[in-house]
């Protein structure tokens, strides 16, 4: 039976930063969204966008243990 072949690490690396980058980028999103409403005082998009910046940030922190485990 043949091995199953395994990816470089440089290239699991790389595609953990660019995954951290979009969740990076999605939270600076949702966090000028949020603070525009709240400015223009639209108070329930600026709850739905904190809510949703508070699911990002568990999802990354769930993804930061799993590959950490």
């Amino acid at each position: 039976m043949t091995e199953p072949t395994r990816r470089p690490p440089q290239r699991i690396a790389g595609a953990i930063g660019v995954f951290v980058i979009v969740l990076v980028a999605l939270q600076i999103f949702l966090l000028s969204v949020g603070l525009e409403a709240l400015l223009d005082g639209n108070a329930a998009t600026a709850w739905v966008a904190a809510a949703s910046s508070v699911v990002l940030f568990a999802g990354a922190l769930a993804f930061y243990r799993y590959v950490r485990l």
